[in-house]
Order: C-alpha cells, then structure tokens, then sequence
C-alpha cells in the first residue's frame, strides 16, 4: 500500500497554501513512469534546485460540508526534463486547482511537458 504526503485538510474556504522547505522534504517522491499512471493526475507546481513538484487536491462530502485534502508529489530533477516548467521560489501561495496538468509525457518516460500557455505560472502562483 503506498502513502502520500498529506499537506493540509480544510473545508472548501481554503484555496490556497505555501510550499516551504519542510514540506517539500515530507512530500512522497515519484518516478515520471508513476505519474504518469495516475487516473487523476497532481498539479504541476514548479521547480526547485532538486525536484519538480506536484499537489493534488482531493474532495469530498461529510454530512453537509465539504472537505479537501491537499497531498505533495515529488520527483527528482536528475534524469527528468520538463518542457514549459517554472522555477518555484518557496513560500509563495500555490493554488492546486489553477496549477497545469502534464500535458504529455516522453515514450521513455524520462520526462514530461506542461503547456506552452505563458499564464499558467501566473495563475498558479499568488504573488
């Protein structure tokens, strides 16, 4: 059975967090062939110095609110290249939701690309 980096609970009023180093050390490391197998696939964040990072949001109904779980996805930057991606500097609000999916994902599985929409970042990211 396999675990997943679990960032945050919240009822939906909660649409956004930020990312920092502690965070990113407790999130669950992947392999792009992983990823890549995912029925619904995490957000593409951004890039750091050592891993391209992902969040999923996942919601669901109790009673008469709503839930979501926010989970973190890693994978090592060495022998993964990434078309359309963004250096991620830590601490900026990240909002899942507006975040890109892989848009296609090399026959090797060695990398992946993201839209070539210049926005995405922007909207992903608050400044």
């Amino acid at each position: 059975m396999s675990t997943q980096c679990h960032l945050v609970s919240a009822q939906d009023s909660q649409d956004s967090l930020s990312i920092t180093q502690q965070a990113i050390t407790d999130f669950r490391q992947l392999s792009v062939r992983i990823l890549s197998a995912y029925k619904v696939q995490p957000h593409y964040i951004g890039s750091t110095e050592k891993w391209h990072l992902f969040l999923k949001k996942e919601s669901r109904q109790a009673v008469d609110k709503e839930f979501s779980s926010i989970f973190g996805y890693k994978i090592s930057i060495q022998g993964t290249s990434i078309e359309n991606g963004w250096d991620l500097n830590l601490g900026v609000d990240i909002n899942p939701d507006n975040c890109p999916e892989v848009t296609h994902y090399k026959e090797d599985k060695t990398g992946f690309s993201l839209s070539a929409d210049t926005t995405l970042a922007t909207r992903c990211l608050r400044r």
